[in-house]
């Protein structure tokens, strides 16, 4: 009996020590190795030509890319009020970097042999100086906020790597933009849908017989993101004298194609502009259509000259409402932004203003911070401070609505019930007549907006200062 008992404790003994045996080993088979020098790793992918790239166009997208042109980036001035951006300034502003993915979709067989997918990250705007505190949020953006003096408050910069205005910019020579496709009709030009010359270079598409929509669009997969810049299509329908985007059911005369030249990742550049290239030669093939292919030098300046415009008019205002006493708890903060009517981010960083457009549509004003509090995954009884950001994107709210005295009414009503008061980020407090001179200093941006074609709010404005 006592030799059958120790039988069956051994044979346990060893089942228990083949499992462990065999866990350890799963473990090791698992255990990442570290990347060493002589690993063997596949080259980079180059860009693709397609087999059916006119020999014209190949050579250009074989030159060598012209010398990279380096920004002048500007500097804070110590005297001076407002947001001066052609005089020093007290008003400290600083800049952030962003990225966006490009996405893209399924294209039918025909487009995707011969579209040549490349991706390239792009350069930001610039490279700017800043002080003080940076926040972060879940979309990618820093936003960065330099101290001000009691006179003056401002949070400037590309968001996606702009630059900091205090001085004048250095601005080089406008570059002539690509002329957008216009086709004559009895009644006159074609009304312009979402495609605008000022910020894209517009490639017109010559059909040689009407296409529908449903055509058109399965071969439009890889044609919506060149790298980090969007892409547009749309088709002239001479019925209604208009372009529009390509849609089912419709006939186009013709097409005309767009990559946008500059948003807050940087210009377009030479690899982006191969890839959109490539995408609009498979599309014209597949169509049976010929393509106005611009010059690549021509176009990557272009996108240079607009994306340093864009840097130095890319300005962030932003005040903070300090607690008099005890910190606040995030979901205090979270229950005071939802009763004032606020909308959470779906990445749940801000809270969101919103205010009805022109056109009726509920376009952002300005965002509420709380920290790096993220109001979705964050414990919000346990997160604490003393301090909420509101910051205003001026390119992208319209001047008729006057977004920075709404945000500075909001601040003061914060204020007022929560205990606190508005300060700048060096904790000074702010007075009227620090606010009356930063509004002298915004309608001269607005100007500067506004002699460019683009007022702020415009839709081709909050294209170029989006991502």
């Amino acid at each position: 009996m006592e030799l059958q008992n120790a039988l069956i404790i051994a044979g346990v003994v060893l089942l228990l020590l083949l499992v462990a045996y065999n866990r350890w080993q799963i473990h090791k088979a698992r255990r990442v190795r570290p990347l060493m020098p002589e690993d063997d790793l596949p080259p980079m992918r180059e860009p693709v030509v397609g087999k059916t790239t006119q020999p014209e166009t190949q050579a250009k997208l074989t030159e060598a890319p012209p010398e990279h042109v380096s920004r002048r980036e500007p500097t804070l001035g110590e005297a001076g009020k407002g947001l001066k951006r052609d005089a020093p300034a007290d008003v400290a502003m600083a800049t952030a970097a962003a990225h966006a993915a490009a996405s893209s979709a399924d294209a039918d067989d025909i487009v995707a042999d011969e579209v040549a997918v490349a991706a390239a990250p792009a350069a930001g705007h610039a490279d700017a100086d800043a002080q003080a505190h940076t926040e972060t949020h879940a979309e990618a953006h820093a936003q960065a906020h330099a101290g001000t003096d009691a006179d003056a408050l401002a949070d400037a910069g590309r968001e996606a790597g702009g630059q900091v205005a205090g001085e004048p910019v250095a601005k080089a020579a406008p570059a002539a933009p690509a002329a957008p496709a216009t086709v004559s009709v009895p009644d006159g030009q074609p009304a312009a849908a979402v495609i605008d010359p000022l910020i894209d270079c517009i490639v017109p598409m010559h059909l040689e017989r009407k296409a529908s929509g449903d055509r058109i669009l399965p071969l439009t997969g890889r044609l919506r993101r060149a790298g980090t810049k969007q892409v547009h299509i749309e088709g002239l329908r001479v019925e209604a004298n208009a372009w529009e985007p390509v849609t089912a059911g419709h006939q186009y005369e013709d097409l005309q194609v767009a990559v946008q030249l500059a948003n807050r990742s940087g210009p377009l550049n030479a690899l982006e502009f191969s890839e959109f290239v490539n995408a609009v030669e498979a599309l014209a093939e597949a169509l049976d259509a010929s393509a106005d292919l611009p010059d690549m030098t021509e176009t990557v300046a272009n996108a240079r000259e607009l994306d340093g415009f864009a840097a130095g008019a890319d300005v962030q205002l932003g005040v903070n409402v300090i607690s008099d006493g005890a910190p606040w708890s995030a979901a205090y903060v979270q229950t005071v932004a939802t009763q004032d009517g606020l909308v959470l981010s779906r990445d749940g960083t801000r809270f969101i203003r919103y205010e009805p457009g022109a056109d009726g549509v509920q376009k952002p004003l300005f965002t509420l911070q709380f920290g790096d509090t993220n109001f979705l995954r964050d414990d919000l009884t346990l997160n604490a401070g003393r301090q909420i950001t509101l910051l205003l994107d001026v390119p992208q709210a319209a001047q008729t609505i006057k977004p920075f005295k709404t945000v500075c009414e909001y601040g003061y009503s914060l204020a007022q019930r929560m205990g606190a008061q508005l300060v700048d980020d060096n904790m000074r407090p702010l007075t009227e007549a620090s606010f009356v001179a930063i509004f002298n200093q915004l309608e001269k941006l607005y100007e500067k907006l506004e002699a460019r074609g683009m007022p702020a709010g415009s839709p081709v404005a909050q294209r170029l200062f989006s991502v």
